[in-house]
């Protein structure tokens, strides 16, 4: 291996640590130490890559969202636009929720980006504003004429998105007591709501 080919590996172990880790524990109880027993690896090392923890759960953070985020946008571009809005929220759902069942991507995306720094914060809040885009850009495909204003609409995503986010977080603190497929009906009636709405003139 070259030393970019270790380097790269030994950060993708630090990665999965951090997942492990980040993901059972919490951030707040997660040290270098910790990380470094999980990957198999010295202190030297995780500087190597990281110059803090903070800096490794952003990019487990982003690695996780990113990974929902690809899935959810591949979903959109392939999509049938005759389609039922069902069959297409169905699918962006069970993606979503097919990565939330992994207890460590759901703590970790619901719940350690919180309290951490200001700028784990903005990071948080930027990819809710992604989600609302994306959200927003289908919903009005599938609506007769767009009655709300751009206000109006940055609200609208921003409560259906807040809604999944909290379903998600009583789904994941319950041990996933309830099945995927009521979680994913339980929200499309919530977006099905919203398309009668929308197109009740």
């Amino acid at each position: 291996m070259t030393l970019e080919q270790r380097t790269a590996e030994r950060r993708e172990r630090f990665l999965e640590a951090g997942l492990n880790i980040f993901g059972n524990e919490g951030f707040h109880a997660a040290t270098v130490r910790k990380i470094c027993k999980e990957a198999g690896l010295t202190d030297r090392y995780f500087y190597e890559s990281y110059s803090s923890m903070e800096a490794l759960l952003i990019e487990v953070y982003e690695r996780c969202l990113k990974s929902i985020m690809t899935q959810v946008q591949s979903t959109l571009i392939a999509v049938n636009k005759d389609e039922a809005p069902n069959q297409l929220l169905t699918e962006l759902l069970d993606h979503f929720f097919t990565e939330m069942e992994d207890p460590r991507v759901a703590k970790v995306c619901m719940f350690e980006a919180e309290g951490v720094s200001d700028h784990m914060h903005n990071l948080y809040n930027d990819y809710i504003r992604r989600f609302v885009t994306i959200l927003l850009s289908a919903s009005q495909g599938y609506t007769n004429k767009w009655p709300l204003s751009e206000e109006e609409s940055e609200v609208l995503g921003n409560a259906i998105v807040g809604g999944i986010i909290q379903a998600t977080r009583n789904w994941a603190l319950n041990d996933y007591h309830l099945s995927k497929k009521s979680m994913i009906n339980g929200i499309i009636v919530l977006f099905l709501g919203t398309q009668l709405f929308m197109n009740k003139d």
